[in-house]
């Protein structure tokens, strides 16, 4: 879904770039960037940075759906989620961690797995109430 490695951001930003009938230069100007760095972007030559991403969707004037979809693209949750995982660091972390095509394929497996787990857990939790609690509770 959120995939850094092809050049899913570049060829996104490229197909709002002509679709707002704006140039490369153009774009640049309006976010604040070289004409050279907007170029880079669209043929993955660079990878830009989440504020690159908004400033660029700003300058392009995004719907917030589109918004979305271009940082999902570049391998960014998109603002809606960002901002509810906002107080959950840790979560924020460990979703880039699994998006992260240089972590090993058998490193993000295993961190799916002590997920599920810990779902499974907190489901069993919320069903039948949590025996340590009851035991402390009865004491």
């Amino acid at each position: 879904m959120f995939d850094r490695t092809g050049n899913g951001f570049g060829l996104t930003l490229k197909k709002f770039r002509e679709a707002r009938r704006v140039s490369q230069s153009k774009l640049a100007a309006r976010a604040g960037f070289d004409h050279s760095y907007v170029s880079r972007l669209e043929s993955g030559a660079r990878t830009p940075t989440r504020d690159a991403v908004e400033q660029l969707a700003i300058a392009l004037d995004l719907e917030p759906v589109n918004r979305d979809e271009l940082l999902a693209s570049a391998g960014f949750l998109p603002g809606q989620l960002s901002s509810l995982l906002s107080g959950e660091p840790e979560i924020t972390e460990v979703l880039g961690l699994l998006q992260n095509n240089h972590v090993p394929e058998a490193y993000r497996d295993s961190m799916r797995q002590v997920l599920r787990l810990l779902a499974e857990q907190a489901r069993h939790v919320l069903k039948d109430g949590d025996p340590v609690q009851d035991v402390v509770a009865a004491a």
